[in-house]
């Protein structure tokens, strides 16, 4: 942990600031009520402003368009108040600067959609008997290939002479530190496996109503998509904690982390709101170690970890204490 709070002292010595920190908890707050807060009557009960726009979009078929806006705005926000708090507006003027913005907000936009793409292809295998795991998987493995193949041009062509590939580098890297958060976590996770709104959103496992905890020959589909879950949070880190800092990181330097920690908050907005809120600074903290390690396994390591000991919880509060 020593080294993880060096790299904390060092942040707010180097960058920190309070009204940033102030403006972004201020856009958290707006967030969450654009999100939870139900007040449109439809058809489908009431709804909160931003699940509205998503049916909309949905059912109209801009979806790509609604996640490129809804990823790209909170962005733009973290960039242009850090622009103002830090008095430099140079980043707007550099051309690497806007096409890794638009890169990056298209290739994330581009792997949410893949989820429908995915489901629209295998309609075909509508009739196989665990066919909503079956989209689930294969979505999951889609999403992951895609980012990571659509990243490793871009760095192959840019950033292979100047650095590993966003992160994945064992330099500057003890698992301890994070075991040890893992470890922090564990009653954290225990607490919020008592409370409704989490269960009625995990186990992930229980959406797919064609599988059965009692029968032994579903294991196999359970623990598949498991293991499979956890490589998407895997991929979710390399994402933001590794080409959200590292490909910025010659540009803006630190300036990265908390434009990052808006639209990380912001790819939350389908869970509990407890989850939504935390992954600010969660995703703060992450981006800070990321940023002055130049590694993100550690990163790996507390995010899968976080999200098998979220399953593992849930899963041991619903189906053995219920």
């Amino acid at each position: 942990m020593k080294k993880i709070l060096q790299y904390l002292k060092k942040f707010y010595a180097d960058y920190f600031s309070w009204v940033e920190l102030s403006i972004a908890l201020i856009f958290l707050v707006g967030f969450c009520f654009l999100r939870y807060f139900k007040f449109i009557p439809s058809d489908y009960g009431e709804l909160s402003l931003l699940t509205s726009w998503w049916y909309k979009a949905y059912f109209t078929n801009y979806k790509f368009s609604f996640h490129f806006a809804l990823y790209l705005s909170p962005l733009i926000i973290g960039y242009i108040v850090s622009s103002i708090v830090h008095k430099d507006w140079n980043i707007w003027t550099n051309p690497k600067f806007i096409f890794l913005v638009l890169f990056g907000v298209a290739v994330f936009s581009f792997r949410t959609n893949l989820t429908f793409i995915v489901n629209d292809a295998l309609v075909q295998f509508a009739n196989y008997e665990h066919f909503d795991w079956l989209k689930s998987v294969l979505g999951t493995i889609a999403r992951g290939s895609f980012v990571f193949l659509s990243i490793l041009v871009y760095w192959y062509f840019t950033d292979k002479e100047d650095q590993p590939f966003y992160g994945f580098t064992k330099k500057n890297f003890d698992t301890k530190p994070y075991f040890v958060m893992l470890l922090i976590m564990v009653p954290l996770i225990a607490l919020a496996s008592t409370q409704p709104d989490f269960l009625e959103s995990y186990p992930r496992v229980q959406k797919f109503s064609s599988l059965d905890f009692a029968n032994s020959a579903h294991w196999k589909h359970f623990a598949l998509y498991e293991f499979l879950y956890g490589l998407d949070f895997f991929s979710i880190e390399f994402f933001f904690r590794g080409f959200m800092i590292l490909a910025f990181v010659g540009i803006v330097g630190p300036r990265a982390i908390i434009p990052m920690a808006y639209i990380y908050v912001v790819i939350h907005w389908n869970k509990p709101m407890g989850e939504l809120i935390s992954s600010f600074f969660g995703g703060s903290l992450l981006g800070i170690v990321a940023y002055y390690s130049r590694s993100i396994l550690g990163g790996i390591i507390a995010h899968v970890g976080i999200a098998w000991m979220m399953e593992i919880g849930a899963f041991i509060s619903k189906y053995f204490y219920p």
